[in-house]
């Protein structure tokens, strides 16, 4: 009859067309895929599973000797998987996680009074003075062991002091400009007039902690490196680990069948940290457990893959973020002892060594 309406689609029928824009294509679209990859292929389960909600490797994030070039998954297609998945897995679940606060205590140190100050205010000569008794050295040979860079009278204590407890440059210029009032100042001024001449003093203080503890910091570094190193390397080259990288990807593709995470080219690494996250319909189990059960029933020698990670638990307990902080730090302070060298002054006196010492360091440790 003219002018009634069409009826509704049936729930079969195709969504309507997404908005022109950044739009990511959707499922069963053709994609052009780098290195001759083929497209993954479209599942679709009879029951609606759960999503797994992993982070999928795109085509732009592929290189030549990638992993993911290479992965043969459907290999461990079979119909009796796909069933046992559909039983364990078929409903949605959340999962909530609880964050923890951490506190930091403060302590702050009592203040004495320092008597006959006339520039340095009470808490920097207290610091002062307890480093000063400490180290029971005449103030002119600390100035010339700095100068000299003499590693056999430097310490690491001696100078971290130093650079912590020391004033600022201005208040340094200030207190030389009280050189001829010597005898009248206090211990801990007194120390300052003397240190005042030295030229660019905390940068060099900086330059020498460094040069002290470099080799500690290589030490202490180093082990992490290898330890990662080595797990990466023999990640790459399990190839138990590889097939079980690959029954996930099935699996995962599979389960995100009509999703934005369907047909996924890989996945990133951390979701294995996650696959127990996702638990099955009755809440008994999770998915790690369901992949377990699999390998344990059909494919054992994937379970293998354990003997051929060494390194992997060594290589876990390294913290990424604590790393790249170090390397970064070291990287910064190795610019800076660059700089330093090539805009230090030019100077007569005869102690002062440090260009030629740092210099001699510098091509010893970062450019040979």
């Amino acid at each position: 009859m003219p002018g009634i309406p069409p009826p509704p689609p049936l729930f079969g029928g195709p969504p309507p067309p997404p908005p022109l824009g950044g739009v990511p294509p959707p499922p069963g679209m053709l994609l052009d895929l780098p290195y001759g990859m083929k497209q993954k292929k479209v599942y679709t389960p009879e029951v609606s599973m759960k999503r797994i909600n992993w982070s999928k490797i795109e085509p732009k994030e592929l290189s030549e000797n990638c992993f993911w070039l290479k992965v043969k998954e459907e290999k461990f297609e079979n119909p009796d998987l796909f069933a046992k998945l559909a039983l364990n897995f078929a409903t949605q679940m959340k999962v909530q996680k609880n964050a923890e606060a951490l506190e930091e205590k403060k302590t702050i140190p009592a203040k004495k009074k320092v008597k006959e100050l006339r520039i340095l205010d009470p808490k920097t000569a207290q610091n002062l003075s307890i480093f000063l008794g400490s180290y029971r050295m005449p103030y002119e040979e600390i100035k010339n062991v700095i100068l000299e860079v003499n590693e056999g009278m430097l310490s690491e204590p001696l100078i971290q002091n130093l650079v912590k407890h020391l004033p600022e440059q201005k208040v340094l210029n200030e207190l030389a400009e009280l050189k001829n009032e010597y005898d009248d100042l206090c211990e801990p001024e007194q120390f300052g007039v003397v240190m005042s001449s030295v030229k660019m003093l905390r940068p060099r203080l900086n330059s020498i902690l460094f040069k002290l503890t470099f080799e500690e910091h290589v030490n202490n570094i180093k082990p992490s490196i290898i330890a990662v190193t080595l797990a990466c390397e023999e990640l790459k080259k399990s190839e138990s680990f590889n097939r079980l990288l690959e029954l996930v990807l099935l699996v995962g593709n599979y389960m995100n069948s009509g999703s934005r995470n369907a047909q996924s080219l890989g996945f990133k690494i951390n979701f294995l940290c996650k696959i127990r996250d996702t638990k099955s319909a009755d809440q008994k189990t999770t998915l790690l457990h369901f992949l377990a059960e699999i390998c344990e029933e059909n494919y054992r020698d994937i379970l293998k893959f354990t003997d051929e990670l060494e390194h992997v638990e060594s290589a876990s307990k390294v913290s990424a973020q604590i790393l790249k902080s170090n390397l970064a730090a070291m990287e910064q302070q190795i610019v800076h002892l660059e700089r330093d060298i090539k805009q230090f002054p030019k100077t007569e006196n005869p102690h002062d060594k440090f260009v030629e010492k740092m210099t001699i360091s510098f091509l010893k440790h970062f450019i040979c």
